[in-house]
């Protein structure tokens, strides 16, 4: 006589199996994207929380970027540049005074600089427009997001803490 919960339990055990297939072959980079994604929630609404799904979006965008002139379509870099661009002022703005800590990876030197900080967000503007207008017009989109990621690389360098672990 066949027990009347053994098919269930077969089930249930077929699906506990691929639950932990998936989750053994789950990419480190959909992890972290998850984590990532939990950490924004935990930020507080306001500034913190708002400058950093502005960062997000701008990450998003330079990541089309990116992707455009490796697939050598250089004139797709237009609309995620020239959304960069006009993302900066807004972003700048979300620095209050005390606007630290929560999760916030920002670093005193933003107040203590203010002024570079501020000059480094006005270069990143003119330098992602400088990118939309290139990828428009057939001119150099590489150099000029090069130009740009540079700018990235230094106010990140200056002004935010690493990920936790680096």
């Amino acid at each position: 006589m066949k027990h009347p919960n053994r098919s269930d339990s077969r089930a249930v055990a077929r699906g506990l199996a691929a639950a932990a297939l998936v989750a053994a072959i789950a990419s480190p980079a959909t992890v972290r994207a998850q984590a990532a994604a939990h950490d924004a929630h935990a930020l507080p609404a306001g500034p913190i929380g708002d400058r950093h799904e502005i960062m997000e979006d701008m990450g998003r965008s330079a990541k089309a970027i990116g992707a455009a002139l490796k697939a050598g379509k250089p004139a797709e870099a237009a609309a995620p540049a020239a959304d960069i661009a006009a993302k900066v002022d807004d972003f700048l703005k979300l620095f209050p005074d005390g606007s630290v800590g929560h999760g916030s990876r920002a670093k005193a030197a933003i107040w203590s600089e203010r002024a570079k900080f501020d000059s480094i967000g006005a270069d990143l503007k003119v330098k992602a427009t400088a990118v939309a207008d290139a990828a428009k017009s057939g001119g150099d989109v590489k150099a000029a997001s090069n130009a740009m990621f540079g700018d990235c690389k230094s106010c990140h360098d200056q002004f935010r803490e690493p990920e936790p672990g680096q």
